[in-house]
């Protein structure tokens, strides 16, 4: 009997196991498809984020599709060097709009930049917006964020110079032109 009631138990745990298996496999799969699914949503169908974020936040479902294919921007590595040097000492903080397509294009592209000069990441803020440019939290108070992206770059808390909605030479070239101090004028400059 004892026998008999072990080898029961033992069966009944195999199944339960192999069901939670099941289970977990059938679990993964809805999710595969879900974030398939939200990947095949046009951009400006996605739901906005809004206020302070880790750059996870941009990399992740359902904003991947965009963010990869931005990504994979095609570096200028002739530059690159020079811009580890010249942004040793300094932090970025970046105004975007998962809404913007300015910003789903610039954004990976910088965090690409960054990326391959492997800048402490610790030393971007990443402020994602409305469509009427502002965060519940204020962020942007006092920073005429009238476009996005704007892209800040700060020496010891005081800004160097920032670049508005797109580049007029290349990220590189005017990131590069602002954080040595280089005369720079953005787009849509007063």
């Amino acid at each position: 009997m004892k026998k008999t009631f072990l080898t029961l138990l033992i069966a009944m745990f195999v199944l339960s196991c192999g069901n939670k298996e099941k289970e977990n496999e059938a679990d993964s799969e809805e999710i595969q498809e879900e974030i398939i699914e939200m990947e095949e949503i046009h951009p400006d169908d996605l739901p906005v984020i809004v206020g302070k974020q880790e750059i996870t936040a941009i990399k992740s479902p359902p904003y991947t599709k965009w963010f990869m294919e931005n990504y994979r921007y095609a570096l200028d590595q002739s530059k690159l060097s020079s811009l580890k040097r010249a942004l040793e000492g300094k932090s970025i903080t970046i105004f975007m709009g998962t809404w913007c397509e300015d910003s789903r294009t610039q954004v990976p592209a910088l965090l690409s930049i960054l990326d391959a000069i492997t800048y402490d990441v610790s030393k971007i803020t990443l402020i994602t917006m409305s469509e009427d440019k502002d965060t519940p939290e204020g962020f942007e108070a006092g920073k005429n964020i009238e476009y996005v992206p704007t892209i800040i770059v700060y020496e010891n808390n005081v800004e160097m110079g920032r670049i508005v909605e797109y580049p007029i030479e290349s990220l590189e070239s005017d990131l590069l032109k602002i954080a040595t101090g280089q005369e720079y004028t953005p787009a849509y400059s007063e």
